[in-house]
């Protein structure tokens, strides 16, 4: 990834000046969290999951506490 990770607006993270065509939602957890429970959702705009998952990864490791970890990864559909 070659730019920065911004925010937008609504709270959706996404890399400046990339391609950012599908919005996906990251749920993390804490180690103390209850099977259908989630202590953080991330809203992320990014061209595929896996771009997802690391735009993410560096939300967390930047803004949020380090115990949370990607528990799973949801495509929102929106026009």
């Amino acid at each position: 990834m070659s730019g920065a990770i911004v925010r937008d607006q609504f709270g959706r993270h996404y890399v400046d000046g990339g391609s950012q065509r599908q919005l996906f939602t990251i749920w993390c957890k804490t180690p103390d969290c209850k099977r259908g429970e989630y202590s953080e959702e991330i809203d992320v705009l990014a061209r595929s999951v896996g771009a997802a998952r690391n735009i993410a990864k560096q939300v967390l490791k930047a803004d949020y506490i380090p115990e949370l970890y990607i528990s799973r990864i949801t495509r929102v559909w929106y026009n």
